[in-house]
């Protein structure tokens, strides 16, 4: 069993730790430059994915809607 007030300190560096990483993703996101969006008028594009027999249903749902995203589609 492990002593309480190593449980506590264990607890605080942990927590130390996540807030530092918040604070660097935070920073990274305002440094970040944004993306643009792509816009396709009237141009034709082909993507050939290939995707894996083991994916779930909804693992091939979430990468269609990432594509829609990048693509500008709604």
């Amino acid at each position: 069993m492990i002593p309480s007030d190593l449980l506590i300190d264990l607890a605080a560096e942990r927590a130390a730790g996540l807030r530092g990483a918040a604070d660097r993703a935070r920073l990274l996101a305002t440094v970040r430059p944004r993306r643009r969006r792509v816009r396709l008028r009237r141009r034709g594009v082909t993507v050939e994915i290939h995707l894996s027999a083991d994916l779930r249903p909804g693992q091939v749902d979430e990468i269609f809607a990432s594509l829609a995203r990048h693509l500008g589609a709604t």
